[in-house]
């Protein structure tokens, strides 16, 4: 269920009403197999239940999922009811069945009862208690908060949508893949990302640092001071030769350096390094990427690293506070 609504993107109601028979697979004119999941849509006024469907592609790693739970599903009926249902009738079966309710069916009479409803389908509040479930046993937790983070498929939603507009699509295509009637509420996601604001740039950088705890070496006043300091070999050098900090580690290490030294826990950038030409460098890299590709996805690759050299450059800040005569005194 929940990689369902992860997936698609679509509600909880959707997802509850799907069948066997909606997991579906088939190929192209070119022969190569294709994998999609016939979605009901929402209810919408007038329209009464499983009456219009909207396809939606899936990867073929969900779909062969889907398409064991389908078999589950069904075989967990049959045992409840002692007997084999007809072809038909099984692809008619609830892809995520209530077991509740199932435990309750005493007869076939009263399972063909059941069945031309809703009622044999996990309701909807189910499925956003199973995500908050998962969140809950994974202890997955909010960085900004230290709380347990709190999900629905609400936020899913956003995301998939939120994510289509980052890669360029306008408001039909969101509005389709949302499965909305119309472009009226698709319009908010593309007026709400940040890369239609501004890029990553040092304002946000240095705003994320202190909780995104992407540098996790640690700070050394100098050179001197460094673990393995006395080893010319250890030096981490910029491009054009400025040292920005020793490696603590005795390895060897293929890394394309300095950049990624600034996400590992053995580099110990010194105080004087030239902390600043480095982050200019990956921002200006990252609109780079971003112009010759037009995927912002790909950019974003280097959002770690420019946030771990924020993070140095605002612990040296303080570090030369601390070291100031002012800040001796204030320490004092």
């Amino acid at each position: 269920m929940a990689l369902s609504i992860s997936h698609t993107g679509r509600r909880p109601i959707q997802i509850s009403l799907l069948h066997a028979v909606d997991v579906l697979c088939g190929k192209n004119g070119k022969g190569e197999p294709f994998y999609v999941l016939n979605v009901p849509r929402a209810k919408q006024r007038s329209s009464s239940f499983r009456i219009n469907f909207k396809l939606f592609a899936i990867s073929p790693e969900l779909w062969v999922i889907l398409n064991t739970q389908a078999k589950n599903a069904i075989a967990m009926v049959e045992n409840r009811l002692g007997f084999e249902l007809q072809e038909d009738d099984r692809q008619q079966i609830p892809l995520f069945p209530d077991l509740d309710v199932l435990a309750t069916v005493q007869s076939p009479y009263e399972f063909r009862q059941l069945f031309a409803t809703d009622k044999l389908h996990i309701p909807a509040a189910k499925i956003t208690n199973t995500l908050q479930y998962i969140i809950e046993k994974s202890d997955i937790r909010s960085e900004r908060t230290g709380e347990l983070l709190h999900i629905n498929a609400r936020r899913f939603r956003y995301t998939t949508g939120t994510r289509a507009a980052k890669e360029g699509f306008g408001e039909l295509v969101i509005a389709e893949l949302l499965d909305h009637t119309d472009t009226q509420n698709a319009g908010v996601y593309i007026k709400n990302i940040p890369e239609h604001v501004k890029k990553l740039d040092e304002a946000v950088g240095f705003q994320l640092a202190p909780y995104a705890q992407a540098f996790v070496g640690v700070l050394v006043d100098s050179e001197r001071g460094a673990h393995r300091g006395n080893d010319p070999a250890s030096r981490i050098r910029t491009e054009i030769g400025h040292g920005v900090g020793t490696c603590g580690e005795h390895g060897f290490c293929g890394a394309n350096v300095p950049i990624p030294c600034y996400t590992c826990m053995h580099f110990q950038p010194w105080l004087d390094g030239p902390h600043e030409d480095v982050y200019q460098g990956l921002l200006n890299e990252r609109e780079r990427v971003k112009e010759i590709t037009g995927d912002i996805q790909i950019a974003a690759i280097l959002d770690r690293s420019i946030i771990a050299v924020a993070d140095v450059i605002m612990r040296c800040a303080k570090r030369r506070e601390e070291l100031s005569p002012q800040g001796a005194i204030a320490n004092g």
